[in-house]
């Protein structure tokens, strides 16, 4: 197999270019980062939480914070990486830094389509999403076999096929193809390359990477790369075990920086779930004696993280047929060291601080808040169509003046890509009200996607009366 891996070099955009004057395929990657960075949706996440939502503590990570971390993880594990690839005649010279921007691209996007509270906003969604057909027009059926695919989006709804639905759909106020990202930067964000409703039961694909409603651009761009559909771009293996390596280690420390678990704590933990799986420590990992601890980042971010990056880095180059194909297992594997060391830090990060008090309490919170945001919301649901849209066009119309206000919540970049995506279909097809309805519950979710820990609790205690938002 040739594996020539500059074919996934991409610089094609699904909208023109602004700028013709780039003369090096990297210059295409840098426009990209500037976009993602400016981005509203990238601001945002310094108020999203990444373990410990509404945190006054500066010093614990928030997606922001942890999407530059696993930025940088993922372009030094890209660069060694191209690099072997480079040796191996698989990668031109000119393309080792394009590879790496692409790398760090998907990472600082990789959380951004999070919801408010993280992954109990998302089990809200889908939660919310089961009672979804007892709100439909009266127009609708709801053993419609088309709507029963659609609503999938909203059952399996996950941070990841929202993020692909931003960068692509939703910055309207930028372009009508949102941020108008590269093809190459797209797939490398694209974790699970199918929609929602299809091929649960493997391990590759456990999740849905895009909605119904970008199947159309996911599937012209594999077709443009000439790839398989279904199956994964090659360098999402890479973002992934960056966001592995750095997670593992930001939620021990944030942990400690919170008070929840001592680095002395740590040890011991860590120390007893490794002989109770594997016997005697590996003599590759280095423990510092507990008189000899300066703290976690030195101690253990630092050097392991570097071990982890090297063992993904050989990896990659082992499994470099499968990789090539989308369709290899990770980069980090328990059959390695750090693949077993990373598996004990989720362990006692799962026992010991996911079980706080200070992360189950707000998550309790915030279950509670976007469930309630949402309930309220599903009033728009439940109008027909004509009426929706004389709202939406803020035209007079009696009976619904509390939707109307609701809606004037949204943000009208929103509201365009739900007129854009509409436009698409034909109003003279016995479908059409169906994709309608669809589109408007997308609407829903990504206001409240878009919002931070703190609006959403404001948003929520404003809807139930208990604070005026000013």
């Amino acid at each position: 197999m040739d594996n020539n891996y500059n074919k996934f070099i991409n610089t094609n955009r699904l909208g023109k270019s602004t700028d013709n004057r780039r003369k090096r395929n990297v210059e295409h990657f840098y426009s990209d980062k500037s976009k993602i960075i400016y981005s509203s949706s990238f601001r945002r996440l310094q108020q999203k939480a990444q373990v410990f939502s509404l945190e006054s503590n500066a010093s614990v990570r928030t997606r922001l914070t942890h999407s530059l971390e696993v930025s940088n993880i993922g372009r030094k594990l890209a660069d060694k990486i191209s690099r072997r690839l480079k040796k191996e005649n698989k990668l031109a010279p000119r393309n080792i830094l394009p590879l790496a921007s692409i790398v760090e691209n998907a990472c600082l996007l990789h959380d951004i389509g999070n919801p408010p509270f993280g992954h109990f906003g998302e089990a809200a969604i889908r939660e919310w999403a089961k009672y979804l057909k007892k709100h439909l027009p009266e127009n609708i059926d709801n053993n419609n076999s088309l709507l029963n695919i659609l609503i999938t989006d909203f059952e399996e709804f996950d941070g990841n096929p929202q993020g692909f639905r931003i960068v692509t759909r939703l910055h309207t106020d930028l372009d009508v193809h949102s941020l108008n990202l590269t093809y190459s930067t797209l797939l490398c964000m694209l974790k699970y390359p199918r929609t929602p409703g299809y091929d649960k039961n493997t391990k590759l694909y456990k999740k849905a990477g895009y909605f119904h409603t970008e199947e159309n651009i996911v599937k012209k761009i594999y077709e443009e790369l000439n790839m398989t559909p279904g199956f994964r771009y090659p360098f999402v293996y890479i973002m992934e075990a960056a966001d592995d390596i750095a997670y593992c280690m930001s939620d021990i420390a944030d942990g400690i920086e919170k008070g929840i678990i001592t680095e002395i704590e740590f040890v011991e933990e860590f120390e007893k779930e490794w002989h109770s799986l594997y016997g005697e420590i590996d003599s590759t990992i280095t423990i510092p004696k507990q008189s000899n601890l300066k703290g976690f980042t030195y101690d253990f971010s630092i050097p392991w993280s570097r071990q982890a990056i090297e063992e993904a880095a050989n990896r990659f180059i082992d499994l470099a047929d499968g990789i090539y194909l989308g369709k290899a297992e990770s980069l980090i594997s328990k059959e390695n060291t750090m693949g077993k060391v990373l598996e004990i830090m989720k362990k006692v990060s799962r026992r010991i601080l996911y079980k706080s008090f200070e992360a189950e309490s707000i998550e309790i919170s915030g279950y509670a808040v976007i469930t309630g945001i949402l309930n309220v919301y599903t009033k728009i649901l439940e109008m027909n169509y004509d009426d929706f849209s004389k709202i939406l066009e803020d035209k007079d119309i009696n009976g619904y003046d509390f939707e109307k206000r609701l809606i004037h919540f949204i943000g009208n970049r929103y509201i365009i890509a739900y007129h854009n995506a509409l436009g698409e279909f034909d109003k003279n097809k016995e479908d059409y009200y169906i994709r309608e309805w669809w589109l408007r519950v997308h609407l829903i979710i990504d206001h409240i996607s878009g919002m931070t820990d703190q609006y959403a609790l404001q948003t929520y205690q404003m809807l139930k009366g208990i604070s005026i938002m000013r």
